[in-house]
């Protein structure tokens, strides 16, 4: 097993000076590969990036991101609180994407708040998870349809994104949480018309252990419709059990099946998603145990402007575990053989680089254990939350 040693500062030094190294190399790429980072029908940045053209070495694009939270919480756990207000995202993001060498770096700070979970602030969460810099990575695009890619690299599985600026609602939803969402690894991706696929080995749930594979295919129906399917997993047992690296989570399978509409004014995203932890003894795991779960994600846009306008982005989810808990299966929910759904509503306002919007939130929580649910005793089966996020996107 290969086993990464990370030092952050000298990764990304050695990063940024191999591009600089092989950026004026010819070319075969138009850079005509989806690039970073990916963004949802309710907020998109404003214009053109701003850009530095460099000698030998071509254009550099930044861009920004300031954006603050503030929310209010029926039934908080012992550990969190009824109200808040926090910065959501406070980042740099600096890439080339186009050139045979490109590279992504995309550094500051940032809190994931997620549905069901209790809520960490931004220099908490920056510093227990994925660090100031979530994501590094360089990569290769000998052709206009291939593009490899290694460093600090967004996970496969799953249809939400990892930062709340990315997605239509503020909240990750109930199945966003038993996926993975930064990996330290290496992806190969293929588009050509109407198929896009990628494979990719990683490190999973940021285990520091090279020991997940994945591939995705995504089909093009027409230009309003696509399908796409996904599988990420384990292919070694691990022991790493850490904050962002959950045992039961980091030894499992993940797949997903995902359909989308978009027009000009619609989206619409159904999911299927299922997940599996295998038995195994050797590393506490007594006992398999799976989620099953399937979303509905919608945005209508009042504007068919490119940026801009109103639009009201909404997401219905449902989850299931199983496993038998008198037989030590490990608890991937609220408890062995829980279940929940959700309902959020996000309306949203973007005007130029700006946007304000506000959020509604219910989880419902079925069949609970003592103590791993909601309210200061873990007891409550529900909660109820009101979002706002104001920011920026320059």
């Amino acid at each position: 097993m290969i086993v990464f040693r990370e030092n952050q500062a000298s990764s990304l030094r050695f990063l940024f000076l191999l591009a600089l190294a092989l950026t004026s190399l010819p070319t075969n790429a138009d850079g005509d590969m989806p690039q970073n980072p990916a963004m949802s029908s309710a907020l998109s940045f404003d214009a053109q990036p701003i850009q530095f053209a460099i000698p030998q070495i071509g254009s550099i694009n930044v861009q920004g991101v300031v954006t603050g939270i503030g929310m209010h919480q029926t039934n908080p756990v012992n550990i969190d609180n009824a109200s808040l207000v926090d910065v959501s995202n406070a980042q740099v993001i600096i890439q080339k994407n186009q050139g045979l060498l490109q590279f992504y770096l995309q550094s500051g700070y940032y809190s994931t708040p997620s549905l069901g979970t209790s809520y960490q602030r931004a220099n908490v969460q920056t510093i227990d998870s994925f660090g100031v810099v979530p994501l590094a990575s360089l990569s290769l695009a000998p052709t206009r349809n291939w593009l490899f890619t290694i460093g600090k690299i967004n996970s496969f599985g799953g249809y939400e994104n990892t930062f709340t600026f990315q997605n239509i609602n503020i909240d990750r939803g109930l199945l966003w949480n038993q996926t993975s969402n930064v990996s330290k690894g290496l992806s190969a991706a293929y588009s050509d018309g109407d198929v896009e696929a990628a494979i990719t080995w990683n490190d999973g749930f940021y285990s520091n252990q090279l020991n997940w594979l994945g591939a995705s295919v995504t089909y093009h129906l027409n230009e309003k419709n696509n399908v796409s399917v996904s599988w990420t997993g384990s292919i070694k047992a691990s022991t790493v059990d850490t904050f962002i690296t959950p045992l039961a989570q980091n030894n499992s399978q993940i797949t997903n099946a995902i359909y989308t509409y978009k027009s000009d004014r619609w989206l619409v995203a159904p999911y299927l998603q299922y997940t599996y932890v295998p038995k195994n003894p050797s590393i506490g795991i007594l006992n398999s145990s799976q989620t099953l779960g399937a979303a509905l994600l919608t945005n209508y846009r009042f504007s068919n402007k490119d940026i801009g306008g109103f639009s009201l982005p909404f997401r219905f989810e449902y989850i299931s575990s199983g496993g038998n808990n008198s037989l030590g299966a490990p608890n991937l929910l609220y408890g062995v053989g829980s279940a929940a759904w959700s309902a959020t509503l996000t309306p949203t306002y973007q005007v130029g680089k700006y946007f304000l919007r506000g959020e509604l939130s219910y989880v419902q929580a079925i069949n609970i254990s003592p103590g791993l649910a909601f309210g200061n005793q873990g007891n409550s089966a529900n909660q109820a939350r009101a979002m706002l996020e104001v920011g920026v996107l320059y």
